[in-house]
């Protein structure tokens, strides 16, 4: 209950912060910085596809994962802070709403666990000599990759049409 309370604490400070406010009030600003989310998802998903179609065995054969991942790495990372700072800046301007909004939670859950097996298991298997990972488990990588990413965007994607007022979540806060 007390994590509730604090997260909602949270999101209240966002929904009332500069940013929050500034964003919210600018005609601009939205667009703007949803422009650089957006185009960030499109270079994270392109590394992560990338990626992924050379664990599968489906492309970039002639290329060593290890090597693919250290060209494709600036780019990841780069890309992963853009969709973090942006999507932090957007939330913040409907933060309390998007407590309630089940889509946003799934996403955020989707998104920890991307981070977490991207940065753990999956970079593990990308950067170790092929012949000492069984294809049976680089697969199994790729796959669970795939389905994490693409669980948060799903789950972006969704917050758009799933309707929750901020009243409504205010009402209903502890």
């Amino acid at each position: 209950m007390w994590l509730r309370a604090l997260i909602l604490s949270f999101c209240r400070w966002c929904n009332n912060s500069f940013f929050g406010h500034g964003i919210r009030n600018s005609v601009w600003l939205f667009p703007f910085v949803e422009i650089f989310h957006l185009l960030g998802l499109a270079v994270l998903g392109g590394t992560i596809l990338v990626l992924n179609l050379r664990l599968l065995g489906i492309s970039f054969r002639g290329e060593r994962t290890a090597d693919l991942a250290k060209d494709v790495r600036p780019w990841t990372l780069g890309s992963l802070l853009v969709m973090l700072v942006s999507g932090f800046l957007l939330f913040s301007t409907e933060a309390v709403k998007m407590y309630g909004n089940w889509a946003f939670r799934w996403k955020m859950i989707f998104l920890l666990s991307a981070i977490l097996f991207t940065f753990t298991i999956y970079r593990k298997v990308v950067t170790s000599d092929e012949s000492r990972i069984a294809p049976v488990w680089r697969v199994a990588v790729a796959l669970v990759s795939l389905v994490l990413w693409t669980g948060v965007g799903l789950g972006g994607r969704a917050i758009g049409y799933v309707t929750t007022s901020a009243s409504s979540v205010s009402a209903s806060a502890p």
